[in-house]
Order: C-alpha cells, then sequence, then structure tokens
C-alpha cells in the first residue's frame, strides 16, 4: 500500500481536527468550563472501565496490532503522573486534585489487569517494534535523567518526570501506530480508542481547572505536558487504524 501524500497529509489533518474537536466537547459535556467537576469525574470513570472491559473482551479474541512495551509503557506513564498528581495535591488539595489522582489510580489498575491480560495471551511474543520502542524509549529516558542532572534537576523533579511520561506514552504510541500499519489493528477495539481520546481530554481539562485554581506550579506542568504528548500520539495512532481498517 503506497498512498499519495495528499492521502497521508489530508488523514493527519482530519485526526488533528477530531483530536481538538474531542477537547473542545469534552470539556463542555463534562462541564469543566462550568465548574462542575463531578460530572468530569464521572464520565472519566465511566470511561476508564468501559475501555478496560471492551478491551479485556477484544484482546481474548485477538492480540492483532498489540505490543507489549506499549501496554507496559502505559502502565509506566500512569504511574509517573500518578505521583506529579499526587505531588500537586500536596502543594494545593482540593476536590479536584483527589478526583485526578482517583482517575489515574483507577486507569493504572484498568492498564495493569489488561497487560496481565496480554502477557498470558497465547501467540503473544517479542517483536522488533517491542525492541525499537523500549530502545527509544528507555534511551529516551536515559538522556533525559542526564540532561536534568546536569541543570542541577533532582530525580523526583515534576519536569524530569514530564520527560518520563513523554517517552513512556508518546514513543509507544508512535511504534503502536507502526505496529498497526504492520500487522493491522484487529487487537484494539473502537471503543477503546474513543474512550481513549475522550478521556484524555477530560483528564486535560481537569488539569486546566486546577491550575486555575490553585495556579500553576510544576507538578500541574509536568501532568499537563505529558497528557498534551499522550492525545497528539494517540491521535496518529487513531488516524493509522482508521486508514488500515
Amino acid at each position: 500500500m503506497n498512498p499519495a501524500y495528499s492521502v497521508i497529509l489530508l488523514t493527519t489533518l482530519i485526526g488533528a481536527g477530531q483530536g481538538l474537536f474531542l477537547v473542545l466537547f469534552g470539556a463542555h459535556l463534562a462541564g469543566v468550563a462550568d465548574g462542575d467537576s463531578g460530572r468530569a469525574f464521572i464520565l472519566q470513570a465511566g470511561c476508564a472501565l468501559l475501555f478496560g472491559i471492551s478491551q479485556f473482551r477484544r484482546m481474548l479474541e485477538s492480540v492483532e496490532g498489540v505490543s507489549v512495551t506499549w501496554m507496559a509503557f502505559w502502565v509506566a506513564f500512569l504511574l509517573v503522573n500518578l505521583g506529579l498528581a499526587i505531588g500537586a495535591h500536596r502543594k494545593f488539595a482540593s476536590r479536584i486534585s483527589r478526583q485526578v489522582i482517583t482517575i489515574y489510580s483507577l486507569w493504572t489498575g484498568v492498564c495493569a489487569a489488561n497487560l496481565v491480560l496480554l502477557l498470558v495471551s497465547p501467540g503473544v511474543e517479542w517483536t522488533l517494534v517491542d525492541s525499537v520502542t523500549a530502545t527509544l524509549t528507555l534511551g529516551g529516558v536515559v538522556i533525559a535523567t542526564a540532561i536534568g542532572r546536569a541543570r542541577g534537576l533532582r530525580l523526583g523533579d515534576p519536569m524530569l518526570h514530564a520527560a518520563y511520561a513523554v517517552f513512556c506514552k508518546a514513543v509507544p504510541q508512535l511504534t503502536l501506530a507502526w505496529n498497526i500499519f504492520r500487522e493491522g489493528g484487529e487487537g484494539i477495539s473502537v471503543v477503546a480508542f474513543t474512550a481513549g481520546h475522550v478521556t484524555i481530554c477530560m483528564r486535560l481539562a481537569q488539569i486546566i481547572a486546577s491550575i486555575r485554581e490553585a495556579g500553576l506550579d510544576r507538578a500541574r506542568l509536568g501532568m499537563a505536558i505529558g497528557e498534551a504528548a499522550n492525545e497528539a500520539s494517540w491521535v496518529l495512532a487513531t488516524v493509522v487504524w482508521l486508514w488500515v481498517g
């Protein structure tokens, strides 16, 4: 398959437009813009459970296009941002900061359950995509750590953790798009893609609401950077999934 560059450009722009629409529509739907964090919390929790159940059931049937490193580094990303959320809560505790911690905890549990299923599924093996993903991600983490230490940042610095989050989420999702292009995306459900976009946008909106409430600190900025990279790379993975589907 060799599509024209104009088709590639158009498909990418459509995906980017969809991502922007989801950010705006998601914030309105959840009521974040109106200060209704309760609706945003319920919607995010529902989407997390919907994703978990849908993707779990899909992987019982097929794991085509799903890579071990994508799911493993996803859990790592969630743990990093959970740590940032806890740090932000310690600086300024509020209902929104507690909700952010709860959502990250829920997503960590959901993705960990799916990772365990993937690891025990028959036919799952370490592939070239996994090797490339692990090399780029871990290499990026090492380089970010070296640069951070050279600039006097401690290992717990939120900006360093933001770099870890980007490498643990954006890189695996970019290589996931490559894997879907190579093998197909039968192993990833449409609900997983949809719920992913909605919840990422909800978390971004909630982080923005938290910044408005407590001010911009390094922990909240770190979370925002990680989630922005998350959505950008998920848009690309979605575009490829729609393209090959």
